[in-house]
């Protein structure tokens, strides 16, 4: 889960290996293979219109994909806004989300 997010569920899918930036990966389609995968199952347990995928990079040294649902009254996604409202709901759509993923993309 993001610490700062976009919108209730914005998650960041990092790599184990440190990586700068997401065109230095080895095989850079895996990595958005699994965040295709997470998209697909997270869609129905937030229900959210669609979902963004971003790789900006500017505030994070570190190679991720921000993976950001979006609903019908969105706004725009600006790296590192903060909006207290979200962050409280962070914890409540970690569980939603873990247990759909564990259930459909890591077994």
């Amino acid at each position: 889960m993001d610490k700062y997010p976009q919108s209730a569920g914005h998650l960041q899918l990092i790599p184990k290996t440190h990586y700068h930036w997401i065109y230095e990966l080895p095989d850079m389609g895996e990595i958005f293979s699994l965040a295709q995968k997470i998209t697909h199952a997270i869609i129905p347990v937030l229900g959210a219109d669609h979902i963004a995928l971003g790789t900006f990079g500017n505030e994070v040294p570190h190679a991720h994909i921000w993976i950001v649902p979006y609903y019908s009254k969105q706004y725009q996604i600006q790296e590192g806004r903060r909006s207290e409202s979200r962050i409280n709901q962070r914890q409540k759509l970690y569980k939603l989300i873990f247990l759909r993923l564990a259930k459909e993309v890591f077994v």
